[in-house]
């Protein structure tokens, strides 16, 4: 597999070389002459490649999976991508705050159900056409009816009023609508048909050159972007996992790659090790009822036993060692998590657990013998009116899930419950999400995912993963709604965090937090990321790709 990997590195590095010194176009015959000898590709590879790349103010990038059904950012799920061909509305800042990117600004009617949005008036696309409100107007509308990744039932009507201003008209109050409006990349819809996907045209700071499929994306410095100019002139995106990335930046094949905080121990000549802050969070959710036969609004059955007693989920909270978890299986990459909710401006601070409140296993059984739990039966296994504490955990596939998965399995032990680890993934997880405690990863900088998390009417609805552990607490819903139906989100933090009261390891414990993941990237000696935003599950790297450079 590697050798197959590296044979189109080298294409990969081959198509850059030639593409250097072409100005921001791309002729059939340059694209021909790539289809070259293993020997010619083998002398533009490794260290000269790269010393050349730097020359000439070049990147490869490994983004790991390829984004199969292609750039079309009306239908989501292309993540940090869309950053660097498409601009979107509005962007987070570094400090998780929110500023303009597209638009000039916005307001929100007295009745909060009308959102009125003004965009820039000197953006042009990718192709030279001007960038319109028409544009905004009709990439929403694409997106609503694509039923993309994003949840846009909210909005009721999208019209453009003039060049430069569009108008959201919600069926509901939404206070963290912003965040849909910095969700979608503008499409043009002049050029918007069936091949955009594999083509695309937007307004971002680079321009599509083309997508060898399997392989690798090119892209060129946009000229006619309207923000920062990108120090960076060509940008090479090339599909590799982890591993085979980490070997490719060694060889001087690939300047940049995400890795692991076990990768990033190995010390590698001509590179260094970018450990960036991130509110990526890992936690178990516990099903908070009891199984009664009920089913979920889905059709799956619903309740446990054993999580639906708050005396088993406060004491996990307590017997957790976090610190333990960060340095034996992040590697130190990473931060303890006690809330879900760390680095967040909407966090309350008295939801935070203090180091002396967790790591403590006899602090646990005393919580569970206070709640009945006791091995009446000398079997090991605590019980509770005949109830053995056994419960299964499902995790899926990813980094460092199953290591983190296995130190929730070893504190359970300690305790006298019984956890069985069990490895399933998203297709066949839904008939059991609302019955078995599951292993999430979360962080998306969004106040609404407290509603997605916890929301009572959420439990077995269109997303099986909302409020997957079926919690409800009125005073939750309560507070949800109200926040919700604030203005804007500024106005609504205290009902935020007026949900973590009862939402979090101090309340009812509907989850058990554990870490913050660092993103890790394994890059050339020279090259800088600038001041990357901090990261959210899935990464958001290239968000700030116009401060990439060499220095």
């Amino acid at each position: 597999m590697k050798q197959k990997a590296a044979a189109w590195i080298w294409l990969a590095v081959l198509i850059t070389a030639l593409l250097s010194g072409c100005g921001n176009s791309v002729t059939q015959r340059e694209r021909d002459s790539a289809k070259s000898s293993p020997a010619q590709i083998q002398e533009a590879a490794g260290s000269d490649g790269r010393n050349a790349r730097k020359e000439n103010g070049e990147v490869i990038v490994a983004i790991g999976e390829e984004p199969e059904t292609g750039f079309d950012p009306s239908t989501g799920g292309h993540g940090s991508i869309t950053k660097v061909f498409f601009s979107t509305l509005f962007m987070r800042d570094k400090e998780l705050g929110w500023t303009n990117d597209l638009a000039t600004g916005y307001r929100v009617s007295d009745d909060k159900l009308t959102w009125t949005v003004t965009i820039r008036d000197d953006a042009v696309f990718s192709d030279g056409g001007k960038v319109t409100a028409q544009d905004v107007a009709f990439t929403y509308s694409a997106a609503k009816e694509s039923g993309s990744d994003i949840d846009l039932t909210m909005i009721e009507k999208i019209q453009a009023i003039d060049e430069v201003t569009v108008k959201f008209k919600l069926n509901r109050t939404y206070s963290a609508f912003i965040e849909r409006l910095a969700y979608l990349g503008i499409v043009p819809e002049a050029a918007y048909d069936e091949n955009f996907k594999d083509a695309p045209v937007g307004s971002g700071p680079f321009r599509f050159v083309q997508w060898d499929k399997g392989q690798q994306v090119i892209a060129v410095a946009n000229e006619n972007y309207y923000g920062q100019a990108p120090h960076i002139k060509q940008l090479t995106m090339v599909f590799l996992d982890k591993d085979a990335a980490f070997a490719a930046v060694q060889n001087g094949d690939v300047d940049v790659a995400s890795i692991d905080g076990i990768l990033a121990e190995q010390q590698l000549d001509g590179t260094y090790v970018e450990n960036i802050d991130s509110i990526e969070c890992y936690g178990v959710c516990f099903p908070m009822i009891p199984d009664e036969g009920e089913k979920a609004q889905d059709g799956a059955e619903m309740g446990n036993d054993v999580t639906c007693d708050l005396a088993v989920r406060q004491a996990f909270n307590r017997a957790v060692d976090r610190k333990r978890i960060v340095s034996g299986v992040l590697n130190g990459y990473g931060t303890v998590s006690t809330t879900g909710l760390e680095k967040m401006p909407w966090l309350n601070e008295d939801t935070v657990l203090e180091p002396s409140e967790y790591a403590d296993i006899e602090g646990a059984k005393k919580i569970l013998e206070a709640g009945g739990w006791k091995d009446t039966n000398g079997n090991g296994t605590i019980d509770k009116n005949g109830t053995e504490a056994r419960f299964t955990l499902l995790y899926t596939d990813g980094v460092y899930r199953q290591e983190m998965a296995l130190e929730f399995v070893n504190v359970a032990k300690a305790m006298g419950i019984e956890v069985t680890l069990e490895k399933v993934t998203w297709d066949t997880i839904v008939e059991r999400i609302h019955k078995e405690a599951v292993f999430f990863g979360f962080g998306s900088g969004d106040p609404s995912e407290l509603f997605n998390l916890y929301y009572g009417d959420n439990a077995g609805g269109v997303v099986a993963w909302d409020n997957a552990g079926c919690y409800q607490n009125d005073e939750v819903d309560k507070q949800i709604d109200e926040a919700l139906n604030s203005t804007d989100e500024a106005e609504a933090i205290e009902h935020w965090k007026a949900v973590q009261q009862y939402a979090s390891a101090v309340g009812d414990a509907p989850y058990c937090w554990l870490v913050n993941a660092n993103h890790v990237y394994l890059c050339a000696d020279g090259f800088t990321f600038g001041q990357p935003v901090v990261q959210p599950h899935g990464g958001r790297i290239f968000d700030n790709v116009a401060e990439w450079d060499w220095e």
